[in-house]
């Protein structure tokens, strides 16, 4: 650490800086992640949807119950579609409207995706400039340490 005068409380500073920007950037990772999965799911439904103009009622089809998991059943109405609008809350629309409503849920995610890109960024750009700080502070010690040490050799 350097002697100079607040040097060790100012790389004891940067280093809570820096990881309180790791722990930010950790957490706006997770919201990518989940912003990814959403957007995905969105995709799913809307490629559903879009099967559906080449579908005939009572067809048999896959029916998806999570997990990747499916059971067979019937399309029983290429009409309607049953839209989740949160609070566990679902709303029955023609596929034309379920298929404009996911379309913009997904350009809200996609939206929202790119503006945590972007402070993720920014994030990553300041603890850059930390880390260079914290290696001048590195090599500033280190240079003091071979300036001592080669003092104290001229001595004996």
């Amino acid at each position: 650490m350097s002697s100079a005068p607040g040097g060790e409380e100012e790389v004891r500073r940067l280093l809570a800086a820096y990881q309180q920007y790791q722990a930010q950037a950790d957490g706006i990772m997770q919201q990518l992640n989940l912003t990814q999965i959403t957007a995905e799911g969105l995709e799913r439904a809307l490629v559903a949807i879009e099967a559906l103009d080449t579908a005939q009622v009572g067809q048999e089809i896959l029916v998806p119950i999570g997990s990747g998991s499916f059971i067979h059943g019937n399309l029983a109405s290429k009409e309607k579609v049953v839209l989740n609008v949160g609070a566990g809350v679902s709303i029955e629309k023609t596929a034309a409207e379920a298929k404009d409503i996911l379309k913009v849920r997904k350009a809200e995610v996609l939206e929202g995706s790119k503006k945590l890109s972007e402070v993720l960024a920014k994030i990553d750009q300041e603890m850059q400039k930390i880390q260079a700080i914290m290696q001048q502070f590195e090599e500033s010690a280190n240079q003091h340490q071979h300036q001592h040490a080669a003092g104290s050799e001229s001595i004996v």
